[in-house]
């Protein structure tokens, strides 16, 4: 084992003989799922329309899909029926090349289909934009 920066190698001196440790293995490749898939859900934003950016801040669209799609855990509900969530990580260090293809191929139907043809009732409009998304996609998959 190489230590690979200052704190690796303090770990390393202040280590007891037999002591063991666990690692989790991070590679850069995690960085890449979090920016392509935050650039896709930007790509998506910018095709909205003014009335809803006025309403959902681009940085709070995330937040916004997880929501809507029920991505959340309900950690308490109150007498009111109102209900206090906490939003599911993706956890893009645990993902392989293939599960995060897959995991985003699995969100755009649902952006979609509550997202994009909810704004845009006319099909020629929501067809046009989804298909602009869709080579986008194409286009993030390629850099990974």
């Amino acid at each position: 084992m190489l230590p690979g920066n200052q704190q690796a190698v303090e770990l390393l001196d202040n280590a007891t003989p037999g002591e063991v440790f666990s690692f989790l293995e991070v590679g850069a490749r995690d960085i890449n799922f979090h920016r392509a898939y935050f650039s896709l859900i930007g790509y998506v934003y910018d095709w909205l329309p003014k009335s809803f950016k006025d309403k959902i801040p681009k940085d709070k669209f995330y937040t916004f899909l997880k929501h809507i799609r029920g991505d959340y855990d309900v950690i308490f509900e109150f007498r009111n029926g109102t209900k206090f969530v906490e939003y599911r990580s993706i956890a893009f260090g645990k993902m392989s090349q293939h599960t995060f293809t897959e995991y985003v191929r699995n969100q755009l139907p649902f952006i979609y289909g509550e997202v994009i043809q909810v704004l845009y009732p006319e099909k020629r409009d929501s067809d046009r934009i989804i298909a602009a998304i869709e080579d986008e996609y194409q286009k993030f998959l390629s850099k990974l």
